[in-house]
C-alpha cells in the first residue's frame, strides 16, 4: 500500500482516518457514523467545514426514481386498458402522463449518473 501525503482539507481527512484506524478495535464492526463524526470533528478543529454546493440541485434518490417508474408502469397499464375500451380521451391523457413520468425518470437517472463522483 502506498502512503500519500495530501495538503489542506485532504490532510485533515487523512489524519482523521489514520487516527480512527489506530484507535479503533479492528475486529469490531465498521461504524460509518463514528468515522464520519471523527472526520467532521477533525475538519472543524482545523477550521474546515463541509457545506452543500448551492449551485447544485440535490441528487434524485433511488426511491424517487423507482416510484416514478412504478407510477409510469401503472399509468401505461391503465392506458392500455382504456385503449381496449376505445376511450380515446383517457387513452391520450394516460399516454401523456406515462410519457412525462418516463421522461422524468430518465432525466433523474441521467442526473444521478452525471453527479456521481
Amino acid at each position: 500500500m502506498t502512503h500519500q501525503t495530501h495538503t489542506g482539507h485532504r490532510a485533515v481527512i487523512q489524519a482523521a482516518i489514520e487516527d480512527w484506524w489506530i484507535t479503533t478495535d479492528l475486529p469490531e464492526p465498521f461504524n460509518p457514523h463514528a468515522v464520519a463524526t471523527q472526520i467532521d470533528m477533525y475538519l472543524a478543529a482545523s477550521g474546515h467545514t463541509i457545506t452543500p454546493d448551492p449551485r447544485k440541485h440535490p441528487m434524485p434518490t433511488r426511491r424517487t426514481i423507482t416510484g416514478a417508474l412504478l407510477i409510469a408502469r401503472l399509468t401505461a397499464a391503465s392506458t392500455l386498458a382504456t385503449a381496449i375500451r376505445h376511450q380515446w380521451g383517457w387513452t391520450t391523457a394516460g399516454a401523456l402522463v406515462t410519457g412525462f413520468l418516463t421522461r422524468e425518470a430518465i432525466r433523474a437517472l441521467g442526473t444521478r449518473r452525471r453527479d456521481r463522483t
